[in-house]
């Protein structure tokens, strides 16, 4: 009933998970970097609550 369904939208899935776990993970990574920095590179404590 769905097979004429299901590649395509295999497809676009893959494609779309793929692209979008990438963004994500350098936005992941980006951020931890960026809130270690505050945190613990700077002695004046600017980052902390």
């Amino acid at each position: 009933m769905f097979e004429s369904m299901i590649p395509k939208s295999i497809r676009a899935m893959k494609f779309y998970y793929s692209t979008v776990y990438q963004e994500i993970w350098v936005g992941v990574a980006l951020t931890a970097y960026v809130y270690y920095k505050i945190s613990y590179g700077e002695p004046s404590g600017a980052g902390h609550h």
